[in-house]
């Protein structure tokens, strides 16, 4: 008997539970806004599969699997770049001699490797399916600071172009 009662206790208390707050309406994707992408998200901000990606490629690949010195094989260069960036990167890469100075800078900071310190990624600014992302780094002592700007293509962000700390781009460059 005492066990029908608890077990009646259990499923009363069970029923009258309050259900969690779900959402009344799905979040709108952000749309692509310039206004957006020109506000610099603060260091506690969310981390973004934007910002992930660029991390990737600055952290993992910038010395030992490089994209912007990748002359074998494109799939290197297709992970992280756009389609035209990477066709641009790849027909550079290709021939001889190549536009970019890929011996004596790393592409990646347009600058000497060895002249590279303390390198961070901030949070991305994402806008609909545009994201912008920074990069800072130590140059001799000094900050130096990289803007790589990406798109979305089938669902998967990639870069579109980079700009350095001397102002020129990537794909002016190529």
């Amino acid at each position: 008997m005492q066990r029908i009662l608890c077990v009646a206790l259990l499923i009363t208390a069970l029923a009258c539970q309050t259900k969690p707050k779900q959402e009344t309406a799905a979040a709108a994707p952000a749309e692509d806004s310039a206004a957006i992408l020109a506000k610099r998200p603060g260091p506690d901000a969310p981390r973004t599969a934007a910002d992930r990606l660029v991390r990737a490629l600055y952290f993992e690949h910038s010395k030992k699997q490089n994209p912007l010195l990748e002359r074998k094989d494109r799939a290197l260069i297709d992970q992280f770049f756009t389609k035209s960036l990477a066709d641009q990167i790849w027909q550079d890469a290709t021939s001889q001699p190549g536009k970019l100075n890929r011996t004596k800078n790393n592409p990646l900071f347009m600058a000497p490797a060895e002249e590279v310190k303390k390198m961070w990624v901030e949070p991305g600014a994402v806008a609909g399916t545009r994201a912008v992302v920074y990069v800072t780094f130590e140059q001799k002592a000094k900050p130096q600071e990289l803007r790589v700007t990406m798109e979305q293509q089938a669902g998967r962000w990639r870069i579109s172009d980079i700009r350095y700390p001397d102002g020129k781009q990537l794909t002016e460059l190529l």
